[in-house]
């Protein structure tokens, strides 16, 4: 007999977090601008991370497993609320707000820039599923700084901003590989002290930078239909699912219904890199990511993405991340 997952609710979850930490089960801290919070074994595992950055700037990481469902409810967004980036790693979750049209389905690849005060909200993520996201928060008074230029940000931003109480914005799209080094050096951040705090307040501002382009560029995006945006999602997820075993381009073209010239541009425009660029970088990332996990040789992961031969698996990773695959199974073994 299959056990459905069982849900719980931001009561709940306190409840057994404040519990957990009563018996010591658990390990948090919090300093001048940092915020840790360890996942206690009965919810799950992994971590959240809040960091005040400068006033008016945060940076949020979350890295956890939920043993169980979790429904948060938002009552009420604040108003005014932050401008708000989050970028998904890995895993999804669902959002159900009312000041927006149906359920939004947020998942590992894609970012979104939102901001919407007042509003209600159902956030909802699965059990047994990594999640690893990124959010970064600008409040009013920061927002504020970029005052004297507001006329070069994108519409929807310039409107959000010159009327925070009216702002009903949230904008998707996908991490392009660009911003996906930026998230991985903010996550591998080494640095303490005051040397972390600056380096990671130069990264997030190169993202938002990076974000903000992205956006600025969207047009040529928008000049492929609707349809053909889909498509090209779609052959995005052909590609992972067959990292092992890729089709040629010319078969992904047939199966998502586009011509190869079509496939190519839209997947520059919309990913910033080239069909199989987009695949060899999503590769490495899931080999780093196991390696770093721990258990795991280097012969198995480069078997895991596709490699028959260790060597140009090494000299892939390498390129890619300019350290060799043994040190992240050497970091791995450090942690532990």
């Amino acid at each position: 007999m299959i056990q459905m997952a069982k849900v719980l609710t931001d009561k709940e979850v306190a409840a057994i977090f404040e519990g957990c930490q009563a018996r010591g089960e658990t390990v948090s801290y919090e300093t001048e601008t940092e915020q840790y919070i360890e996942v206690p074994q009965p919810l799950g595992r992994g971590y959240y991370r809040n960091i005040q950055l400068h006033p008016g700037l945060r940076l949020r990481i979350s890295d956890s497993e939920r043993r169980h469902i979790h429904r948060c409810q938002i009552q009420q967004h604040p108003q005014p609320m932050p401008l708000t980036f989050s970028y998904y790693l890995s895993g999804a979750g669902r959002v159900d707000n009312d000041g927006l049209k149906g359920v939004q389905e947020e998942v590992a690849g894609k970012s979104h820039l939102f901001c919407l005060p007042g509003t209600a909200e159902i956030e909802e993520y699965p059990a047994e599923q990594r999640i690893c996201k990124v959010h970064i928060q600008i409040f009013p008074e920061m927002v504020q700084a970029l005052s004297d230029r507001i006329h070069e940000l994108p519409t929807d931003i310039r409107a959000a901003i010159e009327q925070p109480e009216k702002a009903m914005l949230y904008l998707a799209s996908c991490i392009t590989p660009m911003q996906q080094r930026v998230l991985k050096q903010i996550l591998q951040c080494a640095y303490q002290g005051i040397t972390r705090q600056l380096y990671l307040e130069a990264k997030v501002w190169e993202l938002i930078a990076l974000h903000f382009a992205q956006m600025l560029t969207l047009p040529n995006v928008k000049s492929l239909a609707a349809t053909d945006i889909d498509r090209i999602h779609q052959a995005r997820e052909i590609l992972i699912h067959n990292m092992v075993c890729p089709p040629s381009l010319n078969d992904l073209a047939r199966q998502v219904q586009l011509n190869e010239r079509k496939l190519k541009e839209g997947f520059r425009q919309a990913f910033d890199t080239t069909v199989f660029g987009y695949l060899q970088n999503h590769r490495m990332q899931q080999a780093r990511q196991l390696l770093m996990e721990g258990g795991t040789t280097v012969q198995e992961a480069a078997s895991y993405v596709g490699y028959a031969s260790r060597s140009s698996f090494v000299a892939a990773f390498k390129k890619q991340f300019g350290i060799p695959p043994s040190s992240c199974c050497q970091l791995s073994a450090n942690k532990r």
